[in-house]
């Protein structure tokens, strides 16, 4: 009965109300309204939702935004603006052709990271073509030589062609290092593709070559040489070489080290990191922090020299080595005399005339083991200050940086510059003079979960003589082992 009562009463008052005057009947607050057009607004949005028209993404959203190649290079096809390819007034614009610049960049520096393991990984995961693959890499490399505007850094702009060359040379060896089995019309026309856009991204970023820092100044010189190698034309020739060749105001050889491209892949393209773990006795030890901590090593180690060369002396132990020869060790033998030949010959490394006589060898078994910064002891004293390193199996970073106070250390406090390239396999470290005196190095762990395979490091030396009838290298009986520590 209540109910009924109530239902009554809201009936008579609406009545009411709707036969009032317009004037008479009562009037919402303004809050009342604020809530009513948010509730209607809410409503319409949600009956509405799925005839919407789709918010429009920048390509350099979508390239940040991608998880996988493939929709990085959807993305550099789909909606990269190139020169020549505007159709809309604001298309013209500089700042616009920067955002098209910078998300280009990005793409090129994000891919290098993706693709950067030598595993074969993502060879295996695409189903993208290789033409395909080059074909937006090729707009990506297109996309970061465009005109910056009128009021761009122009270091900011140098060190963005840095950025981009340093990843166009690591995406060129992930590119042609497995074209054997393609069609080799297919594969002339990609190089060709490619070394045109190469060739245009070099002049783009010769333009800035005043504001090089010193860094930028080694990446640039490492990049030419590892177009030159893996595009390089019939002639032998590219717009990398005769910048390189013939541009005396951009030199590196001040440097005391070298990120250097000897050409001995006829000797290591089949050469793995199981051959050599097969052949060299690789093991794990403790170490001796600087703190005087006792830690297990994260690599592992192997010291092999020639008759007559005693021990190798670093963190805290003494090596004692396995013997170098071409009966016990013929894979080593054989990459030893490869890269002493190359550098020989190398009119580029003029003077790194060595008979390298014995090796540390390093053997990184995944992604997690590293190297932190260090420099090499003894260099000049019981070993020659110019050592070659041979990067052997998986892609990793390695790095570069001054030593602050005057070469002390243990006062470096991070800020220096980091000189760094991605070694691929085959690829070398020359480091000469003074280079462990005011520089040290390090080597970075995996840059993304497929980057984890093994990395062989093989860092060629030779042993000084010591005078006084001892023993070249360190002796290995106990006495001699606790006086080095």
């Amino acid at each position: 009965q209540t109910t009924t009562t109530m239902r009554t009463i809201q009936t008579i008052q609406t009545t009411r109300n709707s036969t009032r005057h317009p004037f008479c009947r009562r009037k919402s607050s303004p809050t009342m309204k604020k809530k009513e057009r948010t509730m209607q607004t809410t409503a319409t949005l949600k009956n509405e939702n799925t005839t919407r028209t789709p918010v429009t993404t920048t390509v350099g959203a979508l390239i940040q935004d991608a998880k996988t190649v493939e929709e990085i290079l959807r993305a550099a096809c789909d909606s990269l603006l190139l020169e020549g390819e505007e159709t809309l007034h604001f298309h013209f614009q500089d700042v616009h052709r920067q955002k098209n610049k910078s998300a280009s960049v990005n793409g090129l520096k994000r891919l290098a990271k993706m693709m950067c393991s030598s595993s074969g990984s993502y060879e295996k995961k695409t189903k993208t073509k290789n033409n395909e693959r080059i074909g937006g890499i090729v707009r990506l490399i297109k996309g970061a030589s465009l005109d910056g505007t009128k009021t761009t850094n122009r270091k900011k702009r140098a060190s963005d062609g840095i950025d981009a060359l340093r990843a166009t040379a690591s995406l060129l060896v992930s590119l042609f290092d497995k074209d054997e089995d393609e069609d080799e019309d297919d594969s002339d026309t990609s190089r060709e593709e490619m070394r045109n856009a190469c060739d245009e991204l070099v002049r783009r970023v010769r333009e800035d070559a005043e504001y090089f820092s010193d860094g930028d100044r080694i990446v640039f010189d490492w990049a030419l040489r590892v177009i030159e190698s893996n595009i390089a034309s019939s002639s032998g020739e590219t717009t990398a070489t005769s910048e390189r060749r013939g541009d005396a105001t951009i030199t590196v050889d001040e440097f005391p080290f070298r990120y250097v491209t000897p050409n001995i892949s006829n000797v290591l393209k089949n050469i793995t990191v199981e051959d050599l773990r097969k052949e060299v006795p690789f093991k794990a030890e403790k170490l001796i922090t600087r703190t005087g901590k006792r830690v297990d090593e994260r690599r592992e180690t192997c010291f092999v020299a020639e008759s007559g060369i005693g021990g190798l002396a670093y963190s805290g132990k003494i090596m004692e080595p396995t013997l170098l020869n071409e009966a016990s060790l013929p894979l080593v033998t054989t990459i030893r005399n490869a890269i002493v030949e190359a550098l020989k010959n190398d009119e580029d490394y003029a003077g790194c005339d060595i008979d390298f006589d014995c090796a540390l060898m390093n053997l990184y078994p995944d992604g997690s083991s590293a190297c932190a910064w260090h420099t090499d002891p003894e260099m000049g004293t019981v070993w020659d200050r110019d050592s070659v390193i041979v990067s052997i199996g998986e892609t990793r970073r390695f790095a570069f940086r001054k030593l602050a106070g005057g070469g002390d250390k243990r006062q470096n406090d991070g800020e220096e510059e980091q000189v760094w390239v991605r070694v691929h396999h085959g690829d070398c470290i020359l480091m000469r003079d003074d280079c462990n005196d005011n520089w040290e190095h390090c080597v970075f762990g995996k840059e993304n979960d497929s980057n984890n395979a093994a990395r062989i490091s093989l860092v060629f030396k030779k042993a000084l003589s010591r005078g006084g009838g001892r023993k070249k290298g360190h002796g290995t009986n106990s006495k001699e082992k606790k006086k080095a520590k």
